[in-house]
């Protein structure tokens, strides 16, 4: 079985689309339920925040695998992806809010 480094350099260097596919499967769990919690237990959020996650992987693949262990790398991604939307969340209450006043 290859490694995260294994599959996240095939995929960066051939794009191949097995590598990734066996990525997200290895860690598809760990971004989904990262993101569920920081978003409060909002399902549909954090599905769309993976898959937002998972497409800047895909986008960053070459950037990525020069760096640190791709479980850490998908654990920071999804938090900063979740804190952004809950920002935003939290600006358009209050300007729903604001516009209900």
């Amino acid at each position: 079985m290859a490694s995260d480094d294994e599959l996240l350099r095939c995929y960066a260097r051939d794009r191949s689309e097995e590598a990734f596919a066996e990525l997200v499967r290895r860690h598809l769990r760990l971004v989904y339920f990262t993101a569920w919690r920081r978003t409060n237990g909002d399902g549909g959020l954090a599905e769309e925040l993976a898959q937002q996650v998972f497409v800047t992987l895909a986008r960053e693949a070459p950037r990525i695998e020069r760096r640190s262990v791709l479980a850490g790398w998908l654990y920071v991604a999804t938090r900063h992806a979740a804190a952004k939307a809950m920002r935003a969340e939290g600006r358009r209450r209050a300007r729903e809010q604001a516009a209900f006043l």
